[in-house]
């Protein structure tokens, strides 16, 4: 008989945690929590992103906001009014912001280099699809 902790959901959500812990760990020397560096590595790629942008890249809908505060609040990021829509605002990194990022994704590739090297190419390519694959059918 299989048992909930058999389930992909259960694995897939132990693994997560794991995950993120262990980035809090890593990055509290930052002062940054696993999740407000998602949102600092996504703006050290494009700068300038609006809440909404953010939001759905990074999958974290309801919290967004409450985040940019908090970053906002460490000096980390700034809001800019959106020219083309008044309504919105641009999110940018803060000199402080961008060094910060800059130094936690050596820690993010390295990471993913640890957990890569526990598989052949083959396996991770085929992670990486099943990833993509689990996101796209859940969205």
């Amino acid at each position: 008989m299989r048992q909930f902790s058999d389930l992909m959901c259960y694995k897939l959500g132990v693994a997560s945690r794991k995950i993120q812990k262990y980035y809090n760990n890593r990055y509290c020397e930052f002062g940054i929590t696993a999740v407000q560096s998602l949102v600092l590595l996504s703006l050290l790629e494009e700068d300038g992103q609006n809440i909404r942008n953010l939001a759905q890249k990074l999958s974290i809908d309801s919290s967004v906001t409450g985040l940019i505060d908090r970053l906002e609040k460490e000096q980390l990021v700034i809001r800019v009014v959106d020219a083309q829509d008044r309504r919105s605002f641009q999110i940018f990194l803060t000199e402080k912001g961008k060094e910060i990022a800059d130094s936690i994704f050596p820690i993010a590739m390295q990471t993913d280099a640890i957990l890569r090297s526990r598989t052949d190419g083959s396996d991770q390519g085929f992670i990486d699809n099943i990833l993509v694959e689990l996101d796209n059918m859940l969205e």
